[in-house]
């Protein structure tokens, strides 16, 4: 099958050989996270109890401080807003898997920062009630992995015609590949069909913020203009995921 996508490539203003590669398909689409409201979680052996894609903890990366993430849960966080709030405590929030990635500890099947059903505080990632409680966005303390999701950033270098050397981020839809090995097993992912494909406005718009905080507000502004005449144009292909 020949799955059609559009895209588009934006030269960052305040770099020649900066490019932000976006894919038109997915941005325009009505995809919506839809946790809490019919998600059914990414392994199809969890039938207990629905935890989204949150079943193997936050891989951090470059752009993720550790140690913040243990200062939140030593001085912000209490038992009233993270339901696993002691564990975290007693054994630290993170460990390290057996490559040395650090992510956030698993706890009962799931990231230590889950609070599972029925807890008062409310179903769900804890900084993400954290920063509710505060009046913030939800991305303000979360792991990156966690708040682009469900937004993948790739950066390559290339080399132009002319041998400049350019660097090229290519944001599209994190898909089952994206999530590698393992990927393949999942039951179920929100993007193989269309359950989460019912927001009433394009991600552009419904994840302004985390593209702001990928690309930078001129990118951003430059991205939107684009796909605000995208969108009135209309034919936009419908996205397909590459599974």
């Amino acid at each position: 099958m020949v799955l059609q996508r559009e895209w588009v490539t934006l030269v960052s203003p305040d770099d020649d050989h900066l490019h932000y590669t976006f894919d038109v398909s997915f941005l325009l689409s009505d995809y919506t996270c839809i946790y809490g409201a019919g998600c059914q979680g990414v392994r199809a052996d969890v039938v207990d109890e629905v935890v989204g894609c949150c079943l193997h903890g936050a891989y951090l990366n470059e752009d993720d401080d550790p140690d913040e993430l243990a200062r939140i849960v030593a001085e912000d966080l209490g038992p009233d807003t993270m339901q696993f709030h002691a564990e975290a405590l007693a054994d630290g929030p993170l460990t390290e898997d057996e490559e040395g990635e650090v992510h956030t500890r698993v706890h009962e099947g799931a990231c230590i920062f889950q609070n599972r059903a029925g807890f008062e505080a409310g179903t769900g990632c804890a900084l993400h009630h954290l920063a509710d409680r505060r009046g913030e966005h939800h991305m303000t303390h979360k792991p990156v992995v966690c708040w682009q999701l469900p937004l993948h950033r790739t950066i390559e270098e290339r080399t132009a015609n002319d041998g400049a050397e350019l660097e090229v981020h290519t944001i599209a839809a994190f898909e089952r590949g994206h999530w590698g090995e393992g990927g393949s097993d999942f039951g179920w992912y929100c993007m193989d069909d269309d359950t989460a494909f019912v927001a009433d406005r394009p991600v552009y718009r419904s994840m302004e913020h985390e593209l702001r905080e990928m690309v930078g507000d001129p990118v951003y502004e430059e991205l939107a203009a684009y796909l605000d005449g995208r969108q009135a144009r209309g034919g936009t292909l419908r996205f397909l995921p590459t599974v």
